[in-house]
């Protein structure tokens, strides 16, 4: 995925390190990592010479990765290092557990859920230390690590707990093939679709308008405009069915009209997608997971990138799962990967350029 045009800056002279994490080990989160970052290293003519070096750090089993490599890109990891090297980047491996991992798992192993979870504490709190600029996380399998007997929501929702942040907020966002964005902000994100109502408050939805205004300034986009969906279908037609509307909704539009943001809504989420596809607008505040979400793929299936918004740091994964049912065949594709990758660059470079 090409990264979103920005105007030329300052940028930092150190390298920009990003920590990756494998995730699950037996899905396909390594081999995609691998093949992601071969794809990274390939010199980019387009790019700016004075791009600061990366430095990949990678949270997983030594073992697992370089069996990855071997089968992505038919090399072992320290073929892939000096490929890397040459286009000025570097990329390591740090082992946070003492014992290696088991190479013959089955798919949804207890001990690669565990593992997954380890890497991904270790990495999150790299970034609060401020030893990463930031984290691109590999997929994971919730009900995997729940069997594992460790309570979890999602990535997003336990590196805010880590990191002590109530509410982040989920954006989805990525290209079309002819090179047009979406970006969707989530309100609720992983709940159950009759509980969105309770979920849903005014402060909710501000935060959601507030953190999809930031993501637009911290992409260094010319504008930030942004549109709120409604709830119900045409927006409950003025109270015929639902008052989410005029109760949660119009309040959060409101209070950031007054601030002078540029902020538009409700809107019926049966036409603002479209909206925004054509350029009308820079971002979408969707209420729940799938209505933001079944658009946002249906466009950019292959390229789109989560990024935790609201986090003291950068973090961003792939849009897919472990898809346990491809794994270890090397047909998986990185191309939401390395969006991921490339998104986390651009973001780490602008933020270390504006310090």
């Amino acid at each position: 995925m090409t990264p979103e045009p920005a105007p030329p800056g300052t940028l930092p002279a150190r390298p920009v390190r990003i920590g990756i994490t494998l995730g699950d080990v037996t899905g396909v989160g390594p081999e995609v990592i691998a093949a992601a970052l071969r794809d990274s290293g390939t010199p980019d003519a387009a790019a700016p010479p004075d791009l600061p070096p990366v430095e990949f750090v990678l949270y997983g089993d030594a073992a697992w990765w370089n069996r990855a490599c071997r089968m992505r890109l038919r090399s072992d990891s320290a073929a892939l290092h000096d490929r890397l090297a040459a286009g000025r980047s570097g990329v390591r491996l740090t082992p946070p557990l003492t014992d290696p991992l088991p190479v013959d798992l089955p798919p949804g192993d207890p001990r690669a859920a565990r593992a997954a979870v380890a890497w991904l504490e270790a990495a999150g709190r790299a970034c609060l230390r401020g030893e990463l600029d930031a984290i691109v996380t590999g997929p994971v399998n919730k009900a995997a690590i729940q069997r594992a007997g460790i309570p979890f929501i999602g990535q997003t929702e336990f590196l805010a707990a880590l990191a002590g942040e109530p509410e982040p907020v989920m954006m989805l966002l990525g290209p079309d093939e002819h090179g047009r964005w979406l970006r969707v902000a989530l309100a609720t994100v992983h709940v159950a679709l009759r509980e969105v109502p309770q979920r849903l408050s005014v402060s909710r939805v501000f935060r959601a308008i507030a953190c999809a205004r930031e993501a637009c300034h911290q992409l260094r986009l010319p504008r930030a405009r942004v549109a709120v969906c409604g709830l119900n279908p045409h927006c409950g037609e003025g109270g015929a069915f639902g008052d989410e509307e005029p109760r949660l909704i119009e309040p959060a539009v409101r209070e950031a009209q007054k601030r002078g943001w540029d902020v538009a809504g409700p809107l019926s989420g049966d036409t603002v997608f479209h909206q925004a596809l054509q350029g009308r607008f820079d971002a979408v505040v969707a209420m729940y997971h799938d209505q933001g979400l079944a658009p946002l793929k249906a466009v950019a299936f292959d390229r789109g990138v989560n990024w935790s918004l609201g986090l003291p740091f950068i973090r961003t994964s792939p849009d897919h799962g472990t898809a346990y049912d491809i794994a270890g065949r090397g047909l998986a594709d990185p191309g939401s990967m390395r969006a991921a990758i490339e998104l986390a660059g651009q973001l780490a470079r602008y933020r270390l350029a504006g310090s």
